[in-house]
C-alpha cells in the first residue's frame, strides 16, 4: 500500500540529487511511496516499474539503470537479506511516521566511522587502517562496512558483474588497468564508502569514460596519409574565392 511521504525543500539543491537525471530524480520520490516505514524495498526494477511509472512508456531495464544511477549517487543502499536483494533509501530518517509498520527484512547502516585512530608511534601521515585492511594487500573487508580506497582493492567479482550488467557495460571493459586508474584516484583522497558504493563508483566511472570515448570523431586519412578533418570547412571558402 502506498504511503503519504514528505519532501523538504532541500531535497532540490542537494548535491547527490543535482548529480542525477530528471528520471533518476522522479523515481527516487516515487520509490518513498512504496518503502515500507523503514525506507526498505525489495530490489525489483519489474515491480518498481509497474508502481512508478504504471502508464509510462519505459521498460524495467531503464528502471534498473536509474536504479544504479541512485545507487552510484549514493542516494539508495543495496543489501540482501535471505538470498533476496533490496534497496534502502538513505536519509530516511527525515521521514516523520507515526507507528510504524515495517514489512521488509532489517537494514543495518554501516559504521559512520570507516578509519580507526591512528595509535603512537604512527607518522602523523599514515592514515588509520579501516577494517578488512589490517596489512597491505588485505581484501577481506565487510562488505556493509564503509573503507578508505586503498591500492591493492580488487572488487568483488560478483558484485561487479552484477552492476555492470545492469549498467550495460561488458565486464571485459573492467581490466586491471581500468580498475587501476580508478583505485589510484580515489587512494589519494581518503573518502569511505561500503564495497557496493565503491564498485557502483567503479562502473560508473568505466561508463562516462566509454562515452567520452565515443564522442571523439577520428580523422580520416587522405592522400599520402595525410589526416582528413570532417569538420574542416576552409575548403568552402577556397573554392568561392576561385
Amino acid at each position: 500500500m502506498a504511503r503519504i511521504r514528505t519532501i523538504k525543500p532541500e531535497f532540490w539543491t542537494s548535491e547527490q540529487v543535482m548529480e542525477c537525471s530528471a528520471m533518476a530524480r522522479l523515481l527516487f520520490i516515487g520509490i518513498w511511496n512504496f518503502c515500507d516505514d523503514a525506507g526498505n524495498h525489495p530490489m525489483s526494477p519489474k515491480t518498481i516499474k509497474a508502481l512508478v511509472f504504471p502508464g509510462d512508456d519505459i521498460t524495467a531495464l531503464a528502471v534498473e539503470g536509474l536504479l544504479i544511477e541512485l545507487v552510484t549517487n549514493r542516494l539508495i543502499t543495496l543489501y540482501e537479506a535471505g538470498s533476496k536483494q533490496y534497496l534502502h533509501v538513505n536519509g530516511w530518517h527525515h521521514q516523520k511516521i507515526d507507528r510504524p509498520t515495517v514489512k521488509h527484512p532489517e537494514f543495518v547502516e554501516p559504521s559512520p566511522s570507516a578509519h580507526e585512530e591512528v595509535g603512537e608511534g604512527s607518522s602523523s601521515g599514515d592514515r588509520g587502517l579501516t577494517p578488512g585492511r589490517e596489512g597491505k594487500g588485505s581484501n577481506t573487508h565487510s562488505p556493509r562496512e564503509p573503507f578508505a580506497m586503498f591500492l591493492e582493492w580488487v572488487p568483488d567479482q560478483a558484485q561487479l558483474e552484477a552492476y555492470a550488467k545492469r549498467s550495460g557495460v561488458p565486464i571485459a571493459e573492467f581490466s586491471e588497468k581500468a580498475i587501476s586508474g580508478f583505485v589510484v584516484h580515489h587512494d589519494a583522497k581518503g573518502l569511505a564508502k561500503t564495497e557496493s558504493q565503491w564498485i557502483a563508483d567503479l562502473v560508473a566511472w568505466r561508463k562516462r569514460d566509454l562515452a567520452n570515448a565515443a564522442k571523439v570523431v577520428p580523422l580520416r586519412a587522405g592522400p599520402g596519409g595525410q589526416q582528413l578533418d570532417d569538420h574542416d570547412t576552409s575548403w568552402i571558402e577556397q573554392g568561392s574565392a576561385q
